[in-house]
């Protein structure tokens, strides 16, 4: 999610990252949808509920994504650059650049955020009293910002482990098991605190995504796109054969938040496969992917901030979406909903946001 890189992007992996996004977006459309099928409060067809357990196995992937990505190109950098003098300086300079761009976009929206709720549409827990919106909405940033802060450690020691990759394929399956156990046996409560260990073991694990982006970035997997056709199958035919059994405990812990293993396979098999280097075209479409990549940090901080305003023209959406087309009218305008708002929101931030940084020279 970084707003600056030293060298051109790959138009490939902002693509990616623009899928991500979309995919984020969908899955918070249906969240409270998912989350009313599985617990039983409404009854979803074995289709719908199979195509929800697929919308919900999107959140978690795209976020993966996000750190696998930065992980590919922070940590092997700073690995290389950790022998040459005046690494820490230089590094430092770096994560201070990435920090004031994090900063300044959430300074920008939360002046947003503060004014609209106050003169136009109020927005739940958004006011200058209280900090849950700056703190644990906006948690995946902080932990996203976290795991920057600590590339450069991170890069040092893997320079300096005589095997770096078997350290990490080992913390993934520690950590994957761990996962196992929380989404299978103790999920927990859905409302958790910030420092409770299952929340703390989604921060764990999005530090694994960096790290196993790290090891890619040193040698890249050797058949990406089979292993992305394979994972590609195998999620959706498990969420098929949890939703036909009827298996609501299953269909959840499938895709249960960051832990799921699904996603996860799914997001390193797609980072893996647009990471291969190839021949760039310039054309129209790749230009528009590199220019609006940018934004995907305005929309994540945006989406929080104003969650109760578009929660609201998203609800309304999927409501006449059920009454006019049944679950599937449901799925199709959620989607829909989920595609334009995001569209919008990258637009505006593009618009607004962008030049703003650029004429701070932090863009």
């Amino acid at each position: 999610m970084s707003e600056r890189t030293a060298r051109p992007r790959n138009p490939r992996i902002e693509a990616l990252r623009l899928v991500a996004i979309a995919g984020i977006a969908v899955f918070h459309t249906f969240q409270p949808w998912f989350a009313a099928a599985t617990d039983g409060a409404w009854a979803a067809e074995p289709l719908t509920l199979a195509a929800l357990g697929c919308t919900s196995l999107l959140g978690a992937y795209g976020n993966h994504v996000f750190f696998l990505v930065s992980g590919l190109f922070l940590i092997p950098r700073a690995a290389t650059a950790s022998s040459e003098p005046g690494y820490w300086p230089a590094q430092g300079r770096s994560l201070a650049r990435r920090a004031l761009v994090i900063a300044a976009t959430v300074a920008l929206y939360g002046i947003a955020a503060l004014a609209v709720s106050a003169w136009a549409f109020p927005l739940d827990g958004v006011e200058l009293g209280q900090f849950g919106w700056l703190v644990g909405g906006l948690e995946f940033i902080w932990v996203y910002l976290a795991c920057v802060a600590a590339a450069p450690v991170i890069g040092w020691a893997w320079q300096r482990c005589r095997h770096p990759r078997a350290v990490v394929c080992a913390l993934a399956a520690a950590a994957f098991a761990v996962n196992a156990y929380i989404a299978f046996v103790s999920p927990g409560s859905d409302v958790r605190g910030l420092l409770e260990w299952r929340k703390l073991m989604s921060a764990a694990t999005y530090l694994v995504a960096f790290l196993v982006g790290g090891a890619l970035g040193e040698k890249n997997l050797a058949r990406p796109a089979p292993m992305l056709a394979a994972c590609g199958a195998v999620a959706p035919l498990a969420e098929v054969a949890a939703a036909f059994a009827g298996d609501l405990r299953l269909l959840e812990a499938l895709s249960f938040k960051s832990t799921s293993l699904l996603s996860f396979a799914l997001a390193v098999a797609s980072v893996a496969l647009a990471a291969q280097p190839r021949p760039a075209k310039d054309a129209p479409t790749r230009r528009a992917v590199i220019a609006l990549a940018p934004s995907i940090l305005g929309f994540y901080v945006a989406q929080s901030m104003f969650y109760t305003l578009w929660r609201s023209v998203a609800d309304a959406a999927c409501d006449a979406g059920l009454t006019l087309g049944g679950q599937a009218g449901l799925i199709v305008a959620g989607v829909a909903v989920s595609l334009a708002i995001l569209a919008v929101t990258l637009l505006v931030d593009h618009a607004v946001r962008i030049p703003l940084l650029r004429a701070a020279c932090l863009a």
